[in-house]
């Protein structure tokens, strides 16, 4: 803390607010003239010692500002400059993970955390409909989350008569070229509802693969909604999650539909990339709060 008070900083950006417990005690304290915070961590900090939230234009709802205690600043589009993971992809065989390479396959790539209990349903749902079909989930290598979110799926699973173990397998997180193989085999990828992803939706995206997301209320539920509207893919972003069950069950069935997704997001993806705009307007932000 006394390292930060000895540079006499004119603006202290926090890249997030709550995924440390030391980024918390910083924030409360007031080490600058100007304290900023941004969404390494999508959510309003409540702090009185923050005084700017930096967003972007295309995550956020009309009246945003009625959702943080600090002054917003929507960057525009994404609000950040994303250059491409650009790795190669391995080539996956899905029989060693568990996979059955036969059904249609459903990615679900959220942290088990952002999974909250009222959407358990849904997959089950999307399983009644489709029958034949596979989710698949991750085990991280630092949470023991995996393991309660299994245990309600499987719960929700049963109530609607279906078996568990045929829809829904668990495998280790996986590095960055891995789950880009796994991306190209995906049939459909899953954003979790209430608390989207934006780098995975990002990697989806890079892979051509189709996302359904269903768009929420604050920024936290608006980032892989926020990709799509960028590339004009509207038709992605459910209202509802029955709009997004029929989504995601229109995406497997109709395989015609599907590749066309796919091209319309190999032909738009390089809007999202390498965007100066954002860039330009921090500056002329940071120019002017720091005089």
């Amino acid at each position: 803390m006394q390292g930060i008070i000895d540079r006499q900083l004119d603006v202290l950006i926090y890249p997030e607010i709550g995924m440390d417990p030391m980024s918390v005690r910083l924030a409360s304290l007031r080490l600058a003239p100007v304290q900023v915070a941004t969404w390494g961590h999508p959510e309003t900090t409540g702090l009185p010692t923050i005084d700017y939230y930096l967003s972007a234009e295309e995550l956020e709802p009309p009246r945003a500002q009625e959702n943080y205690t600090e002054r917003l600043i929507t960057l525009p589009n994404l609000g950040c400059f994303y250059r491409p993971w650009g790795g190669e992809a391995i080539s996956l065989d899905l029989g060693k993970l568990g996979i059955d390479p036969r059904s249609p396959l459903l990615l679900c790539p959220g942290m088990p955390f952002k999974y909250a209990l009222q959407h358990d349903w849904v997959f089950a749902e999307i399983a009644r409909r489709l029958g034949r079909c596979q989710f698949v989930f991750f085990i991280p290598e630092v949470s023991n989350l995996a393991e309660a979110l299994r245990q309600r799926l499987d719960a929700v699973f049963a109530q609607y008569g279906l078996n568990f173990d045929e829809y829904v397998i668990f495998i280790p997180w996986l590095n960055g070229p891995a789950f880009d193989g796994l991306l190209e085999r995906a049939d459909v990828f899953l954003d979790t509802i209430g608390f989207s992803g934006f780098n995975t939706a990002m990697q989806a995206v890079e892979q051509g693969s189709p996302i359904v997301t269903r768009e929420g209320r604050f920024l936290r539920g608006r980032l892989a909604s926020g990709i799509l509207k960028r590339m004009g893919l509207h038709e992605l972003i459910a209202g509802s999650e029955e709009d997004y069950i029929s989504l995601a069950v229109k995406l497997i069935r109709d395989g015609e539909y599907r590749d066309r997704v796919r091209k319309r997001i190999e032909t738009d993806r390089h809007v999202l990339f390498e965007d100066m705009a954002p860039i330009r307007a921090l500056e002329d932000f940071l120019a002017k709060v720091a005089k």
